[in-house]
């Protein structure tokens, strides 16, 4: 639905024939991704804190690097090597030679 009040900004949009439009984001759940990568994120915690499910504030940031480390195989990359065009190597690969590097 294409807003139209008026206004500086509305009047250089319309000079160099910009639609202006609003829209309501959408829900990424619908397609089912969202509740996947929180049930492998709720999974990680747990596996990493055993019976305690004490201290996961803690275990979040392990869990989120192995979260975006590993291939998906929706995909067959990570999601880290999506937004960054490379792997991700820990320091500790560095020195050790490994098909990676």
């Amino acid at each position: 639905m294409a807003h139209s009040s008026g206004g500086p900004f509305h009047s250089w949009c319309a000079e160099l024939n910009i639609k202006q439009t609003f829209t309501s984001v959408a829900y990424p759940q619908a397609n089912g991704q969202c509740e996947v990568t929180n049930r492998d994120i709720v999974a990680g915690i747990k596996a990493r804190l055993g019976h305690g499910r004490i201290g996961w504030v803690d275990e979040l940031s392990n869990v989120l690097w192995t979260h975006r480390t590993m291939p998906k195989a929706s995909a067959g990359e990570t999601p880290f090597s999506l937004v960054y065009g490379s792997e991700a190597v820990v320091p500790a690969e560095i020195r050790v030679p490994t098909f990676r590097i």
